[in-house]
């Protein structure tokens, strides 16, 4: 079990990939009538489609809520999603063999385990309770009037918009984060790459960028306390993400101050922004500016390629071809993911949330 404990919500996730189910625990949440609909259609963002960039596991990943009453929750509540579609024989062969890039030997190191099916509490599984109380405090802040958007900004070489180009436009991303797969620039030359890996058995990963607006400034603190270490925290524990960055990020080492700092202005009283490059936090703290971060997400690991590893229990080098059904590149089915953990760190912010007017820089 993983546990989340911030301010106000503590969020216990349990389950394996290969267990009879995964679900969730959670503790303090703040009062809210949501739309069930809603939530289904934001799950289902997450859920294999048979596409060609998806596992040909299919799971319904029906919710089953305990302590929600006619669309209402508060305080503590568990939701339970049972895995239906569960193949653990294609693992057989994996027995006491770790796969490259998975979690499977760093578990071997802590728990002393050699079967690794399904990759076990370390698989993606477990973000889909992760996305059903996502989905809620989505909805939650955008009762408060604040929303947020994630979409695909690269997939391989493959680059599509991005909030770091001058042609950026916000309603683009607004519309390309509702979608499965975003129609975003490139979009079928992302799916080329996706399409021409999987020919191989290969997998490829990608850049999802995550927006916040009508955020409130003065939401966070200084060191421990600070709103980029939430957000990074949570987005984080999302299994295939390997890197984080706010605003302009790593670009910022190429840049003179002059350039990097964003300028204030007072705009009909009001003050504003003449760029964006800290991504709307300052001092770990909202400065009113919309939150703008990416995160790097990794080629899925298991591929159909040779690829070198050791035998655990004969101790001995050998190699492996993972048989099986994966993503042939997992970013679309993240896009939901981050928009769930990105919700969870805010709405662990609640007390201070309101709504915000600012210009968004269209």
């Amino acid at each position: 079990m993983a546990i989340f404990r911030g301010k106000k919500l503590t969020i216990e996730i349990y389950g394996e990939s290969h267990a009879d189910k995964v679900g969730a625990v959670v503790h303090g949440f703040p009062p809210l009538d949501y739309d069930s609909e809603e939530l289904s259609r934001f799950m289902a963002r997450r859920r294999a489609s048979g596409a060609v960039f998806s596992t040909a596991r299919i799971e319904p990943d029906e919710p089953v809520w305990q302590g929600v009453t006619n669309g209402h929750v508060e305080g503590d509540f568990a939701v339970d999603i049972y895995n239906r579609n569960v193949h653990s024989n294609d693992y057989d062969a994996l027995q006491a063999k770790p796969r490259p890039a998975h979690a499977d030997y760093a578990w071997h190191l802590k728990d002393g385990t050699t079967n690794f099916a399904g990759g076990g509490r370390f698989s993606a599984r477990l973000t889909a309770p992760l996305v059903a109380v996502g989905g809620l405090c989505k909805q939650y802040l955008h009762q408060k009037g604040v929303d947020v958007y994630a979409y695909i900004a690269a997939i391989g070489t493959a680059q599509g918009m991005s909030y770091k180009n001058a042609d950026f436009r916000w309603q683009a991303a607004v519309e390309a984060s509702a979608l499965p797969f975003p129609a975003a620039q490139n979009a079928s030359e992302m799916l080329e790459q996706i399409a021409a890996a999987k020919a191989e058995g290969d997998s490829v990963g990608g850049r999802i960028e995550c927006l916040v607006s009508g955020l409130a400034g003065g939401i966070g603190d200084n060191l421990f306390e600070g709103l980029e270490g939430k957000l990074a925290a949570l987005l984080y524990a999302i299994p295939a993400v390997k890197g984080v960055e706010f605003g302009s990020g790593f670009d910022l080492c190429r840049m003179r101050g002059s350039e990097a700092n964003d300028a204030l202005f007072y705009d009909d009283g009001k003050v504003c922004f003449a760029t964006n490059h800290m991504g709307g936090i300052n001092g770990g703290i909202s400065n009113g500016n919309y939150l703008s971060m990416a995160v790097a997400v990794k080629p899925t690991p298991s591929i159909a390629k040779e690829q070198r590893t050791v035998d655990l229990a004969l101790r001995q080098n050998t190699t492996i071809r993972i048989k099986g059904r994966h993503d042939a590149c997992i970013v679309p089915r993240a896009v939901p993911v981050v928009e769930a953990a990105v919700a969870i760190a805010l709405t662990d912010e609640s007390a201070a949330l309101e709504s915000c007017n600012y210009n968004k820089g269209d």
